[in-house]
């Protein structure tokens, strides 16, 4: 009859309590720092979504201030139109060319981060005569 030996080392099977504990404890990191991403990448989005917002609205208000459906005088706090989280401003100043008004729409929201988009554009004044000169 033969006798086997056995060897404690080359019998070994399954994982110790330190190799299963190490290896939750670095899954638990890894998981931590991956939804720290998702959740920047999240912020970064809807930041970028309501820079996007911005800039629609102060285009909105440019383009119905150059149509003549807003008076050409200056406007401060004004509800925007179809969004009443967004505020407007219009400033209307006479520019260094004849017959042209310079105006200014800004338009913010107030929140935790202020979002805030300001276009500039030459106008034509309407109360402009050819010949009269300023």
């Amino acid at each position: 009859m033969k006798h086997h030996r056995h060897n404690k080392k080359g019998n070994r099977s399954g994982l110790s309590l330190l190799e299963v504990i190490l290896s939750i404890a670095i899954l638990g990191t890894s998981m931590a720092v991956i939804g720290q991403f998702f959740f920047l990448g999240y912020r970064a989005a809807d930041r970028a979504r309501r820079q996007f917002d911005a800039t629609l609205i102060c285009d909105s208000v440019m383009a119905e201030l150059a149509a003549g459906v807003i008076d050409t005088q200056s406007i401060s706090g004004a509800e925007a139109p179809n969004d009443p989280r967004w505020q407007y401003s219009v400033d209307v100043v006479n520019s260094d060319i004849s017959g042209l008004l310079l105006a200014t729409v800004s338009v913010s929201q107030r929140n935790e981060e202020n979002i805030e988009m300001s276009l500039v554009r030459l106008l034509p004044d309407p109360d402009y005569l050819p010949g009269e000169e300023q």
